[in-house]
C-alpha cells in the first residue's frame, strides 16, 4: 500500500511539473540574417523573467525585465572580443543558460542549459519544498536564521522527487533563509515570521 501511494506521489508531481512547464514561456534563441546577431524569442513570457548577457568572466553585460506577452531580443555582438559569452534567462520555474562562441564576425551557439528550480510554496506558518531531482544527485537542504546559523541541515539522496515541509508556528520572530543545493545550483528562498 505504501509503494502504490509513495509511486501515486511521485506520478502527481511528475505530471504537475509537465504540465507547468508547458505553460512557461517557450524560450528559443537564434541566429539573426546579419552574421554577428542572436536574436531570443520568448512566448508567454512571465511577469519575473530575466535576461543577462555575460561575458566569459561572468560579467554582466547587459540585463533587463521582461514584459507580458511574446518578446524579442536582438542581441548584435559585432563589438565583441573572440571568446565565450552567455544568456541566462531566469523565471520562477527554470533557469536557462546558452553558452556562445565569438570567433570574428561569427557566432555560433554551442551549447543549451536547462535548470528545473525548486517550487517553493508558503502559507501563513509554513513553507513547503517541491524539486525535480531527474539525475538523482545528492541534495542538500538547510534552514538558516538570520544570524546565518544553521537550524536544520538534511542531504536525501537517491531521490527523484524530494518533497519538505517546515512549519514556522511557534518560530521567534525573525527572517529565515531556506537553501536546497544539488551538485549543480544553489536555490534560496526567504520565510518571515512575524
Amino acid at each position: 500500500m505504501k509503494t502504490i501511494l509513495k509511486a501515486t506521489t511521485v506520478l502527481a508531481l511528475v505530471l504537475n511539473v509537465a504540465i507547468g512547464t508547458a505553460k512557461d514561456s517557450e524560450i528559443n534563441l537564434i541566429k539573426a540574417n546579419e552574421s554577428n546577431s542572436l536574436v531570443l524569442t520568448l512566448d508567454k513570457a512571465s511577469v519575473d523573467l530575466t535576461v543577462r548577457f555575460l561575458d566569459m568572466d561572468e560579467n554582466i553585460l547587459y540585463s533587463g525585465k521582461i514584459e507580458n506577452g511574446t518578446v524579442s531580443k536582438k542581441f548584435n555582438l559585432q563589438s565583441l572580443e573572440n571568446g565565450r559569452y552567455f544568456i541566462v534567462t531566469t523565471d520562477t520555474n527554470k533557469i536557462v543558460r546558452y553558452t556562445l562562441a565569438v570567433e570574428g564576425d561569427k557566432v555560433n551557439i554551442i551549447e543549451k542549459e536547462e535548470t528545473v528550480k525548486p517550487h517553493f510554496r508558503k502559507t501563513k506558518e509554513r513553507l513547503f519544498i517541491n524539486f525535480l531531482n531527474l539525475d538523482r544527485s545528492a541534495v542538500s537542504i538547510k534552514v538558516y536564521d538570520e544570524e546565518n546559523r544553521v537550524l536544520f541541515s538534511e542531504t536525501v539522496n537517491d531521490e527523484m522527487v524530494v518533497e519538505k515541509a517546515f512549519n514556522f508556528e511557534g518560530a521567534f520572530a525573525g527572517n529565515y533563509s531556506v537553501v536546497v543545493s544539488d551538485a549543480k545550483k544553489t536555490f534560496a528562498e526567504n520565510f518571515i515570521v512575524d
